[in-house]
């Protein structure tokens, strides 16, 4: 594969590096870069004199997380920076004394930031306001949504927290914690929550191994059935680890909904005993308890960016469309509405294909002219300041805490990144060495991908100076 790929770069014409400053086509040489395999694009936005550098900036390629730029810019756009997601509590009886003869109701829609504390927030509220016994079922609302709760994981690993799909009832992402200690010679393995009818069997063998990349060492399943569930964990974990952490999704959204809901609601001192069941249909009927909104879009498109929380893009996005009633709430339908989006703000889209709001896809393609005129558009909007303060913070926080921390612009740009198998990208605002502030796009669709980072920062290191 490696004599392949020098082959690949002998034969590219010398074209490819013409329009490069001898600076950048340096730095290319020096890490040994197949120049096909990546783009990248620096434009000054204070200094238009200045030249834009720009390669392959029309080659397609897959931008991973960067999407959530354009999912997050669009939904400020069309909803506002204070839209609040609504999560609502109905239902369908009579409230005799402190008993609801009757079902609860909960209508979600889409609040992918709705955690087990709000949750319990709610159901004490519930509870103050007079109701202690259910006697009818937990009825959970997937009408917001339609059919996209249907849709498939990205990879062959499912129970991985960022393969959470998109539902307009969630709780605490749909996710649960589960936590490795090492006590003595033995592996503890904990669970948080800690849930009825659910047990963890633990089949992991021990070992001296280098703690180096320890969940790809793991193997998980479930097996559940009506009366119980459980979580069967295999693979190697080695001692040198000490405590780890890792969320899974082991169970469906509703049925995790609601052995939280009977698990809270009982420990506050209620009485329910009912079945879980779903509907599409709301009923005009219902009568509103409770009624929990969300931190305002500015503040949660901060949590989507700078830890690139896939779940609440791909909700997001399904929540636009959701709010625009002549649209078909599908994931396949994101594409289309995105591509009609760019046209209508006078921006080129042809060729360019998203899947989803979050970037999890193996067929979203976009080239960095595209993204770059985007970000114009966002840095001339009125809103940048909400998307700025979004992106990850070069050294300091987000997914970039752990990086960037002894750069010569460290704290100088405003970056979000992206990355999966054989893909690596960064972008964002970088205000350089003179106060200037850049556009900065780095794109690697290849096997060495991974591996990029240094290349990455010696190009910015060089747009910084």
């Amino acid at each position: 594969m490696n004599i392949l790929r020098v082959l690949i770069v002998w034969l590219i014409p010398l074209s490819v590096f013409a329009e490069l400053p001898l600076e950048y086509k340096k730095i290319i040489k020096q890490h040994k870069a197949p120049p096909n395999s990546f783009t990248f694009v620096v434009k000054n936005l204070t200094n238009k004199s200045e030249p834009i550098v720009a390669h392959n900036e029309k080659k397609f390629f897959n931008p991973a997380s960067l999407v959530k730029i354009i999912s997050t810019f669009i939904a400020v756009e069309e909803l506002g920076p204070q839209f609040k997601w609504q999560s609502d509590f109905f239902h369908n009886g009579d409230i005799i004394g402190d008993t609801l003869d009757g079902d609860l109701i909960f209508k979600g829609r889409g609040d992918a930031t709705f955690s087990i504390t709000n949750l319990e927030n709610s159901i004490r509220k519930i509870q103050r306001n007079g109701i202690k016994k259910i006697k009818g079922d937990l009825i959970l609302d997937l009408s917001y949504f339609g059919l996209a709760s249907k849709e498939k994981s990205f990879d062959s690993d499912p129970m991985r927290a960022y393969n959470a799909l998109p539902n307009p009832v969630v709780v605490q992402s749909n996710t649960m914690n589960f936590i490795f200690t090492m006590k003595d010679k033995n592996l503890i393995i904990e669970s948080n929550p800690n849930l009825e009818h659910f047990s963890i069997k633990n089949n992991i063998k021990i070992t001296n191994d280098r703690c180096i990349d320890w969940k790809s060492k793991l193997n998980y399943r479930t097996q559940q059935n009506k009366l119980k569930s459980q979580v069967i964990f295999d693979g190697k974990f080695s001692r040198k680890c000490g405590t780890k952490g890792i969320n899974l999704s082991v169970l469906n959204d509703e049925e995790y909904f609601y052995r939280i809901f009977k698990k809270i609601w009982k420990a506050n001192g209620g009485e329910f005993s009912g079945n879980l069941d779903t509907t599409y249909i709301q009923d005009s009927n219902w009568k509103v308890l409770y009624r929990h909104k969300s931190r305002p879009l500015s503040e949660i498109i901060r949590d989507v960016n700078k830890y690139s929380l896939n779940l609440m893009a791909r909700n997001t996005m399904l929540t636009i469309l959701a709010e625009d009633s002549d649209l078909l709430i599908l994931e396949s339908s994101v594409n289309k509405y995105v591509n009609s989006w760019f046209e209508k703000k006078s921006l080129p889209h042809n060729g360019m294909i998203l899947q989803n709001g979050a970037g999890l896809s193996r067929k979203s393609i976009l080239t960095s002219e595209q993204l770059l005129l985007l970000m114009e558009k966002i840095y001339h909007n009125p809103l940048m300041p909400e998307m700025l303060s979004s992106f990850p913070i070069s050294g300091v926080d987000g997914t970039l805490k752990r990086r960037m921390n002894y750069s010569t612009f460290r704290k100088s740009a405003h970056f979000k990144t992206g990355s999966m198998r054989n893909v690596n990208a960064i972008a964002g605002f970088l205000l350089d060495k003179n106060k200037e502030m850049k556009i900065f796009i780095f794109i690697m669709n290849d096997l060495t991908a991974k591996d990029s980072h240094r290349l990455q920062e010696a190009l910015i290191t060089q747009a910084f100076k």
